[in-house]
């Protein structure tokens, strides 16, 4: 392992504090819904609002820090972070809590793009793999160890798993405002005020629609959907000609790109509707709960272990080798129980899940890297959000197919069904990311490099 520069170590920090605020407040939910007086569906709203917000504006705080400097967006939204964890425990009603929620999700969703940007600008030193790796890996172990440090703290007051966030952020800001470098600011005419609005709006409302859902078909929600879709079109006619536009159109031109960010949206279709299905899949044994946990213990648990290895392949064979791998891991990994029989059987899935977890860790970093190798550096800070966004909502697309599949289901018929679908979303991520990446990584964002420091 090479020497970990103190820059990247508090990128990883700064990625490692989203996802871990995305899973922490799970297990608490029903202790907030007796304490402020609310059902249990109207709390699930603490998790749906704060999935929205970053799927819906992560690009534009990408934006933001591309026009004005990414480290003073990211130092800036680490500011809001703290200010709205520590306000969130003085809540004494359900509204402002949201409110509060709401907040931490507004500065989250500028944190994760410009913390990719500034490392995408930083690491051309050779190891940009190995360093992408590194903070995919503490991405994962927030999003893992979310659930067991949201418990422990519940079982004090479900107020503290806000405020531990304090002095977490007051850590990574320390270490930010003397170890991230300043980025050159790209400010060009106007911003796009009507096209940052328009593109937060059309990523919200399918994103709520989606998680809205519930495992059935409501017809409004349908039209919503065919709306955005229409939607889009006018945008990016509106895009194409504004001078500096909030989502450029000529970036989905680029054919690196728009693969990666396909890649990684069926990679996380795969992953997501996984950590559902297990537990619908065990639910009939004893200690299932316990059960259920092991098995995607276990599944985490390569992935985290592996992205930085993943990281090192991509600087040794660029993003092509590790996606194509990966993809195939997975595809492996899910199509085991469905090929034996057994997609109810725990020892199973332990063999399985694992592997399937471990092609999560191959595609993550290599397409991440790839998507931003291919993007102009000016806008590396768009281009993170953008694959942001494909994250969250590959995830609810997976979701939303086990939802759909399994919650009518009166046995687990469809449990082959449903593994089998995602095995073939690991399959096409192998293909379109073998056909379409980069093969050489001994370039890796050297043919834009960026000065790290203003001038």
């Amino acid at each position: 392992m090479p020497r970990i520069p103190l820059f990247v170590v508090t990128i990883a920090l700064a990625n490692f504090l989203v996802p871990l605020n995305s899973t922490m407040i799970v297990v608490a939910l029903p202790t907030i819904a007796r304490d402020l007086a609310v059902d249990r569906v109207t709390v699930s709203w603490l998790v749906t609002a704060y999935l929205i917000a970053m799927a819906a504006l992560q690009p534009i705080g990408g934006r933001i820090g591309d026009r004005v400097g990414r480290r003073r967006v990211l130092l800036g939204a680490l500011v809001g972070f703290t200010l709205a964890s520590g306000a969130a425990p003085l809540a004494r009603d359900f509204p402002t809590l949201v409110a509060f929620r709401l907040l931490q999700a507004v500065c989250a969703a500028a944190v994760t793009p410009n913390a990719m940007g500034l490392l995408r600008g930083a690491a051309v030193d050779g190891r940009a793999g190995t360093y992408f790796g590194i903070v995919g890996a503490t991405a994962g172990i927030g999003a893992s160890t979310g659930p067991v440090l949201g418990g422990l703290l519940a079982a004090i007051d479900w107020r503290w798993i806000f405020a531990a966030n304090v002095p977490l952020v007051a850590a990574i800001l320390a270490l930010g405002w003397h170890r991230i470098p300043r980025s050159v600011p790209h400010r060009t005419v106007a911003p796009d005020v009507i096209g940052a609005i328009s593109l937060a709006s059309l990523l919200a409302v399918p994103a709520w629609a989606l998680t809205g859902m519930d495992g059935g078909f409501d017809p409004v929600q349908l039209a919503l959907l065919l709306a955005t879709a229409g939607g889009f079109v006018l945008f990016f006619r509106y895009e194409q000609r504004h001078p500096d536009p909030a989502l450029p159109p000529s970036l989905f031109g680029i054919r690196a790109f728009s693969a990666a960010n396909l890649t990684i949206a069926l990679t996380n279709l795969a992953l997501y509707g996984t950590f559902l299905a297990v537990p619908i899949a065990l639910a009939n044994e004893a200690d299932a709960t316990v059960r259920s946990g092991l098995v995607l213990t276990a599944m985490s648990a390569g992935s985290i272990v592996l992205s930085p290895v993943s990281g090192a392949l991509v600087d040794r064979f660029g993003a092509r080798v590790p996606t194509a791998l990966g993809g195939m891991l997975i595809a492996v990994g899910l199509t085991m129980p469905v090929a034996l029989g057994r997609t109810a059987d725990m020892t199973t899935l332990l063999v399985a899940m694992p592997i399937a977890g471990a092609g999560v860790a191959m595609n993550f970093p290599a397409t991440r890297i790839a998507a931003l190798d291919a993007a102009p550096a000016r806008l590396a800070g768009l281009a993170s959000g953008v694959t942001s966004t494909s994250r969250y909502f590959g995830g609810i697309a997976g979701a939303l197919i086990a939802g759909i599949a399994l919650g009518r289901a009166s046995d687990l018929t469809a449990l082959p069904v449903v593994f089998g679908i995602f095995a073939l979303a690991g399959l096409a991520s192998a293909i379109v990311g073998a056909t379409n990446l980069h093969v050489s990584g001994e370039q890796l964002f050297d043919d834009r490099k960026e000065p790290a420091v203003e001038a």
